[in-house]
């Protein structure tokens, strides 16, 4: 196994700009997310949505929707009042959203909801400064520049308005990364494009993009869950279909694919004959913020005039 190898493999598709795009992956994944990922992972990104209470009225951007899970809890807790601005660039993904949510606005003429297509930090970027009072980013947050992102959600939220963000931890699925990485190292040829996605550490790294940005941190916690696949094929299963290996279609020669996902599972299998079983860990971080009200704010009045001055 050489890892200079794969090392220098990966600097030359790095002064190449050839970078994985995660969208065709999620694409594929979209009529399998809710029966994959959802069901295992929804609920922590539920409960992370409760750290940041919704409040009929507010209006909330979710950044990276998938498949509207969060977005449908959104609409519901918003009660009938308030704006869901929503984007999510797989058009696979936004399609079962669309299906999912968009019934939830039938008979509440008090609530809009809108899904686009699109980057989150383009989309950011076309939002009002101070109009939000929430931004929730779920499991997507890596896809961008971190601190950027933020800096743009900064911008967005009212004083006082609150951030949610829930993320995959790097040492995810150690076990299988660790499988690919060594088959990758073996023949690095293998790998055509690299797959650029800024997972945390910790929930610290998070709560630090925040102060970067000038968010307040009010919550910041790590999770796991450990992935209902205990036999090679499963796991392979799963985090294809749940998107959690997103990029990995555009990081390997297509016609080369099985190869991989054969090697990889031959690596699970030896894993699986030596621990006697097979326990992939879904890590995550849970940060939750909010944006601080200046002495200013608290002196202007609903329309933006200083009140309480002599």
């Amino acid at each position: 196994m050489s890892r200079i190898g794969l090392v220098a493999r990966a600097l030359r598709l790095t002064l190449s700009k050839a970078h994985a795009d995660p969208t065709a992956d999620y694409d594929a994944a979209s009529s399998d997310y809710d029966t994959f990922f959802s069901p295992v992972m929804g609920r922590h990104s539920t409960a992370a949505l409760d750290e940041v209470p919704v409040r009929p009225g507010d209006t909330v951007v979710e950044l990276a929707c998938g498949t509207g899970h969060l977005t449908a809890e959104i609409v519901r807790r918003l009660d009938g009042r308030g704006a869901v601005f929503a984007v999510d660039k797989s058009l696979g993904m936004l399609e079962v959203a669309r299906k999912k949510v968009l019934p939830l606005v039938t008979g509440a003429p008090g609530l809009l909801v809108e899904l686009s297509d699109g980057d989150m930090e383009t989309f950011a970027r076309g939002i009002p400064s101070g109009s939000a009072d929430l931004v929730v980013v779920g499991w997507a947050i890596c896809y961008a520049k971190p601190p950027r992102l933020l800096a743009q959600i900064e911008r967005i939220l009212r004083p006082g308005g609150r951030v949610m963000v829930i993320e995959t931890r790097a040492d995810a699925h150690k076990a299988l990364t660790d499988r690919l990485e060594r088959v990758f190292a073996d023949d690095p040829s293998l790998l055509t494009s690299l797959i650029r996605v800024a997972l945390p550490k910790s929930a610290a790294v998070v709560a630090r993009w925040f102060a970067k940005a000038g968010l307040a941190v009010d919550v910041q916690r790590e999770g796991t869950q450990v992935i209902p696949a205990h036999t090679p094929q499963a796991v392979l299963e799963w985090v294809q279909r749940s998107g959690a290996a997103a990029g990995f279609k555009t990081a390997v020669d297509n016609s080369r694919e099985q190869l991989v996902l054969s090697r990889v599972e031959e690596g699970l299998a030896e894993l699986l004959r030596r621990q006697g079983r097979l326990d992939i860990e879904h890590t995550f971080v849970i940060v939750t913020g909010h944006k601080p009200v200046s002495a200013r704010d608290d002196r202007q009045g609903p329309q933006g005039e200083e009140v309480g001055v002599a």
